[in-house]
C-alpha cells in the first residue's frame, strides 16, 4: 500500500512547494452557496481518476489564515462539520469540508459516470488521491497559508488523514476522531503515526467506543508528540464533537487547532 502511496506522493515531501503543484484552476468550480454567506462557497474539486469531489468552503476574511480540510465518516457527508467549521471560520481559519467519494454531492465523475462507495486497495489509493486534491485546492486560496494546513480526520478518514498526512510534509498537523488501527484491513495506521515525525498530533476517542479508544491510545504510545484524550462518552466519529464531556470534544480540537496552527481572533 505504502508504494503506491509513495508514487502518488512522490512530489511531496520535505521542501515541497505549493507553486510546485499541478496547477487547479481549470479543475474548481466555485458557487454561492445556499446560505448566502459571501464566505462560504460551494466547491467542485476534480480528483486524479476525475471524481467530482464536492466541498463546503468556509473562508476567512484575512489573508495568510490557518487552514484545516475536514473530513467525514463512513456514510457521511461533509455537513458534519457544518457547527463545527464555522466556529472555526471565526476564529479567523479558512475551512474546507468535503463529501468522501461515494458520499454526499461526490456521487459521479466529470463524464457522468456513477461512483460508489468502496473499500478494496484501489479504493483507498484513490481516497487518498482525493485528500491530496482537496488538500492542494485548499493551500492554493489566496487567503490561505499553504504551510499552517491541518488535516481532520473521522473514523476510517482519520486514517486518511494520518497516512496521507506522514508522507506529505506540507501537512502541519492533524486531528484524529476514533481513529483505527488497520480500518478495512488495508489501512495500517501504526507506521504512519511513527512516520509523522515531530509535527502536531490529536487523537480523540472515547470509552463508549472501546476500540477506537484502544486504538487510540496504541497510536499515541507510537509518537511522543502525540497528544491523546479519551473522554468517558462520546460515541464515534463526529458525533464526539457533541459529547457532553467538560471539555467536550469539540474544545479539545478546536483549541488545538489554534494553538498550533495561531487565530487572528482573539
Amino acid at each position: 500500500m505504502f508504494l503506491g502511496l509513495s508514487l502518488l506522493l512522490g512530489a511531496c515531501g520535505p521542501g515541497s512547494r505549493v507553486a510546485n503543484e499541478p496547477a487547479l484552476t481549470n479543475d474548481t468550480v466555485p458557487s454561492p452557496s445556499p446560505a448566502n454567506d459571501s464566505y462560504v462557497q460551494t466547491v467542485t474539486i476534480y480528483s486524479p481518476d476525475g471524481v467530482e469531489l464536492v466541498g463546503s468552503l468556509f473562508k476567512a476574511s484575512q489573508l495568510h489564515s490557518p487552514a484545516v480540510l475536514l473530513l467525514h465518516q463512513w456514510e457521511s457527508d461533509r455537513h458534519s462539520y457544518d457547527d463545527f467549521a464555522r466556529q472555526m471560520q471565526k476564529l479567523g481559519f479558512t475551512v474546507l469540508a468535503i463529501d468522501g467519494r461515494g458520499f454526499g454531492g461526490s456521487t459521479m465523475t466529470r463524464d457522468g459516470k456513477p461512483v460508489s462507495a468502496e473499500r478494496n486497495n484501489d479504493a483507498v489509493q484513490a481516497m487518498l488521491a482525493d485528500v491530496r486534491s482537496a488538500f492542494y485546492f485548499l493551500a492554493k486560496q489566496e487567503n490561505v497559508n499553504p504551510y499552517k494546513i491541518a488535516i481532520v480526520g473521522a473514523s476510517y478518514s482519520s486514517s486518511l488523514a494520518l497516512i496521507y498526512g506522514a508522507k506529505d510534509k506540507q501537512v502541519a498537523a492533524v486531528g484524529l476522531l476514533s481513529p483505527g488501527l488497520n480500518y478495512f484491513g488495508n489501512m495500517p495506521t501504526e507506521p504512519a503515526i511513527k512516520d509523522f515525525g515531530d509535527r502536531d498530533i490529536v487523537l480523540i476517542a472515547a470509552e463508549d467506543d472501546k476500540e477506537s479508544a484502544d486504538a487510540a491510545r496504541n497510536l499515541g504510545a507510537n509518537n511522543s508528540k502525540a497528544m491523546t484524550r479519551v473522554l468517558a462518552r462520546g460515541g464515534h466519529g463526529t458525533a464526539l464533537l457533541g459529547a457532553p464531556e467538560d471539555p467536550n470534544a469539540n474544545e479539545i480540537l478546536r483549541d488545538f487547532l489554534v494553538s498550533r496552527l495561531g487565530s487572528f481572533i482573539n
